[in-house]
């Protein structure tokens, strides 16, 4: 595929993240590799196949490392497990396999069986973020090396987390569960919270082999999840930081961009029916309005887990940044899917 503006923006949100933080060695970098990684292996472009392998093999070689809440993070995440499903990076077998084997072995685990977070041992404490982090590498890496098991654990781990964070009132997640003492539920409908949920599940959906006896469940969740969040998106195309308040709460781009991602793929592969593409292409002029010629991305949450007491205020209060290193790789995903789906150009007049 000839390169179009929207890969070249996915290429450059690429390099302004290692630009403006110096590298990718932190979990945010685990989700702008996976979409370059992405780009590059759907085009099969020879440039970009190279510039991923030279970020990823210091990975995958043990020569660099991530501060990291699960194994994964260290061979390089899921970008690694993409680029070996994809047949791009055979030499890292042997570290996926251990990678993956580990995460099932030696990450601490909630009563009910869900990864949880590291710093609160015994705590169960839960939060959606990790189904970004953890269930894609598992999927990848066994469609990759014939691992039912690892592909199940994939599927176990999304699906338990949305069926613990869902919110009946509105089919939008909560972040966490636990974070501030037992039973404590965070009450936030927050953006990004939202599309780390749409964008696991759209992995699932879209590459889980169509004769997996789950395959229809998933799906069917996925699609449940996109029509939730569609009754939120605003005039923009785009959502807020906290999605059932966009009149006190910005726009915030990285959910956004997730959420566009997942809605877009879903419309590649025939899962989200045709008649939703304006809304995917409404949402990416949207997206373009908080991105400068140069890639500077404004009007990203800075970190958030469970803010004070977990209050829809005080997700609201979270203040945007500019160029945030979560800013960047929902911006990789959610361009480089308007190039694979054929998106025409943005005139000046739809930017």
């Amino acid at each position: 595929m000839k390169p179009t503006p929207f890969s070249k923006r996915a290429r450059s949100a690429f390099r302004k993240h290692r630009a403006v933080h110096g590298h990718y060695s932190h979990y945010t970098g685990i989700l702008s590799l996976h979409g370059f990684a992405r780009l590059a292996a759907r085009t099969g472009d020879p440039a970009l196949l190279e510039e991923i392998r030279q970020q990823l093999m210091p990975y995958v070689n043990g020569e660099r490392d991530f501060p990291c809440n699960f194994p994964n993070y260290r061979c390089g995440g899921n970008a690694t497990a993409w680029l070996l499903y994809s047949g791009q990076l055979p030499e890292a077998e042997v570290t996926v396999r251990e990678h993956a084997e580990r995460i099932l072995h030696e990450a601490p685990r909630a009563a009910n069986g869900i990864l949880c977070h590291p710093a609160y041992p015994g705590g169960d404490v839960i939060w959606i973020d990790v189904a970004f982090a953890v269930s894609p590498f598992l999927l990848f890496s066994g469609l990759a090396l014939n691992e039912p098991a690892w592909v199940d654990e994939a599927l176990f781990q999304t699906m338990e987390m949305i069926r613990a964070f869902r919110v009946e009132e509105t089919g939008l997640l909560n972040q966490s569960l636990n974070m501030r003492g037992p039973g404590h539920r965070s009450q936030d409908h927050w953006s990004r919270g939202n599309g780390w949920g749409a964008f696991a599940l759209a992995e699932l959906a879209v590459y889980l082999p169509e004769n997996h006896p789950r395959k229809t469940e998933v799906v069917e969740m996925y699609l449940d999840h996109v029509r939730a969040c569609a009754a939120f998106q605003n005039a923009e195309g785009l959502w807020h930081q906290e999605m059932t308040e966009p009149k006190e709460s910005y726009v915030e781009t990285s959910g956004s961009g997730l959420m566009l991602y997942a809605l877009g793929i879903g419309l590649e592969a025939g899962l989200v029916d045709a008649a939703e593409r304006p809304r995917f292409e409404q949402g990416l002029r949207g997206l373009s309005r908080y991105i400068t010629p140069d890639t500077d991305i404004f009007h990203t949450c800075k970190g958030c887990l469970c803010p004070g007491g977990g209050t829809k205020l005080e997700y609201m209060a979270k203040p945007p940044v500019l160029n945030d290193c979560h800013a960047f790789g929902p911006v990789i995903f959610a361009m480089a899917q308007a190039h694979l789906l054929g998106i025409k150009p943005l005139t000046p007049e739809t930017a």
